[in-house]
């Protein structure tokens, strides 16, 4: 039970059947070509899409975050965090998976969540 733990930003907790602690995540931001109140009943389904895409387990993505894009209205801006088993992500895990959202190879279900533009990808 990891419910005593408390982590301060930037840090998150870790995923469920990971030992208890706090640990630096990879954060993305996505402009998916959905409008907001398309994605909200979604949300579990787009996880398991970056999860698939990034070779993680669904309990290792979060979304932290989801609003309307300030470049448009239309579109919906969605913040999340990756979260590693471990301390961290080994050099080439993180590599790998920023080069895949960089380089949009992370397949998400165009019918569903439409295109995506890849804001920022950040770990340290």
């Amino acid at each position: 039970d990891c419910s005593g733990i408390t982590c301060s930003a930037p840090l998150t907790s870790t995923p469920i059947g990971s030992p208890c602690g706090c640990v630096y995540p990879m954060q993305i931001q996505l402009d998916l070509s959905v409008a907001p109140y398309q994605l909200f009943p979604r949300v579990d389904e787009l996880e398991i899409e970056i999860a698939a895409g990034t070779f993680l387990k669904q309990s290792q993505v979060r979304i932290m975050g989801a609003g309307g894009s300030i470049q448009d209205p239309d579109k919906t801006t969605v913040t999340i965090d990756l979260v590693p088993l471990g301390q961290k992500f080994d050099r080439t895990s993180a590599l790998l998976i920023s080069n895949r959202f960089l380089r949009k190879k992370v397949p998400i279900k165009s019918s569903i969540f439409g295109d995506y533009d890849v804001t920022y990808v950040h770990y340290p």
